[in-house]
């Protein structure tokens, strides 16, 4: 049929990176974005919007009889987790089950897509390679994000189990944190970039300042589900034939710790502001012990290769380039 578009359904899809993808993807493909909260600004032609909760088995399968792949966003982050854990589970869990089991029953869907999290390995006492088979280490966490990296470890397994059973196409890609303009406020890169503009210090807490985290920038990341969304679609063979070949890391191949992405926060502003502003770095000390050892990112050796062979992502945007588009952008709107 001349003009056919396949429709992409995204849940979670008034969030973050549901937003982003779905303007990306939108160039190719219908998109239909599901979730409980309207979406904030207008996403372009190609777009529908449905108010609609995971929760709910029946309407979800209604409304997906007019799509042929789903992208799984919806997640229940902190700190709302903590505030509503019984919420958290139903969303997190419970929803991850519903959508797979829609992709499974419903005949006109080839798949899905979940939106993965580098919170599933933990945040400490790394060692060796982190690759795809690195492993859950939901303990290895500060408590606050423990009961996140626990949603994410399940949503992958039930995903994968779901994978064993059913002939329908079912892929993961596990995020780093991602870097974008419009970045979650709650982010730490988020805090450090908007206190730098405002010229108030930068505050790195001191029992966490050590730790390592991988970035990955809004772009690379929208690559990544294109690629793998048309690998999926078409049901291309995969050159990895391991159980894991259809689960992919996309981050920045080298941890940045919190302390340096102040750092890099802070240099970036007073580059492109041409000294106008000079932020200070002010390490707050809560009285927690220190969590994290100063050479701890030097322990980690982290590999992306599968995304290079799989996805032909030779190249990542480094967490440097990515802060230095977001301080450009935001100084100009000031």
């Amino acid at each position: 049929m001349i003009g056919f578009r396949e429709k992409i359904a995204i849940t979670g899809g008034s969030g973050y990176v549901g937003k982003i993808l779905a303007e990306y993807l939108s160039k190719k493909y219908d998109i239909k974005l599901i979730d409980v909260n309207s979406p904030s600004s207008f996403l372009g032609e190609g777009v529908e919007f449905y108010n609609l909760d995971v929760r709910d088995l029946s309407l979800l399968k209604k409304n997906l009889d007019d799509c042929t792949f789903v992208i799984h966003a919806a997640i229940i982050q902190i700190p709302k987790i903590i505030e509503q854990k019984r919420l958290g589970y139903e969303v997190n869990i419970v929803g991850t089950q519903n959508v797979c089991a829609a992709v499974n029953e419903l005949p006109n869907l080839k798949g899905m897509i979940l939106a993965g999290s580098w919170h599933t390995i933990g945040e400490r006492e790394f060692n060796g390679v982190i690759d795809e088979e690195f492993g859950f280490r939901p303990d290895k966490v500060e408590e606050r994000a423990r009961l996140y990296s626990l949603s994410k470890i399940a949503q992958e397994t039930i995903v994968r189990f779901y994978s064993e059973m059913s002939d329908k196409q079912f892929g993961i890609i596990r995020m780093g944190t991602v870097l974008g303009n419009d970045m979650p406020k709650e982010t730490a890169a988020n805090i450090f970039i908007e206190r730098g503009l405002n010229n108030q210090s930068i505050t790195p807490y001191r029992h966490s300042m050590h730790r390592p985290m991988l970035f990955v920038d809004e772009s690379d990341i929208c690559l990544a589900y294109e690629r793998l969304l048309e690998i999926l679609l078409n049901k291309k063979p995969v050159e990895i034939g391991d159980i894991l070949s259809n689960i992919i890391n996309v981050y920045y191949p080298v941890p940045t710790t919190v302390f340096e992405l102040a750092e890099i926060v802070q240099k970036t502003i007073i580059e492109l502001s041409l000294g106008g502003l000079s932020p200070q770095i002010e390490i707050v000390d809560k009285g927690s012990p220190l969590l994290f050892s100063t050479n701890e990112k030097n322990n980690i050796k982290v590999s992306v290769d599968k995304a290079k062979k799989i996805l032909k992502m030779e190249n990542f945007t480094s967490p440097r380039d990515s802060i230095r588009k977001i301080v450009k952008k935001r100084l100009i709107s000031k």
